[in-house]
């Protein structure tokens, strides 16, 4: 018999090496039916995760992922500092492309801050 102060305590049939050290097994060899039950609900949160996935990086997403991002790695067109990075993000705010400059123009735009936002 194990310590008299532990809160565990393990005795019956139930109990094996495999039970303590793999947390899995019953002492037959069975898996226990919690772990069936967490397998079964992580094979369905993967699937749906899954489904998610494939509806988000359509063959759409995908091309246009490969247009921007693996094009401007290719061709090298990455930022390489904090200054360029701030340059970058003024010459946008300043001139924007021809998708933001039509939004911008538009006062009741989503994408603009009041001009009062950052006002105390």
């Amino acid at each position: 018999m194990g310590p008299q102060d532990s809160a565990i305590h393990f005795t019956g049939d139930e109990i094996s090496f495999n039970r303590i050290f793999y947390c899995s097994k019953k002492s037959n060899g069975e898996l226990c039916e919690m772990v069936k039950k967490r397998e079964r609900w992580w094979v369905k949160h993967l699937m749906e995760r899954a489904e998610q996935t494939a509806e988000t990086y359509n063959v759409d997403m995908a091309t246009k992922i490969h247009n921007t991002t693996y094009k401007t790695t290719i061709e090298r067109n990455l930022i390489p500092d904090r200054e360029a990075l701030t340059t970058r993000i003024g010459s946008m705010i300043k001139s924007p492309n021809s998708t933001w400059a039509e939004k911008k123009q538009n006062p009741e735009s989503e994408w603009e801050l009041p001009r009062t936002y950052f006002d105390g």
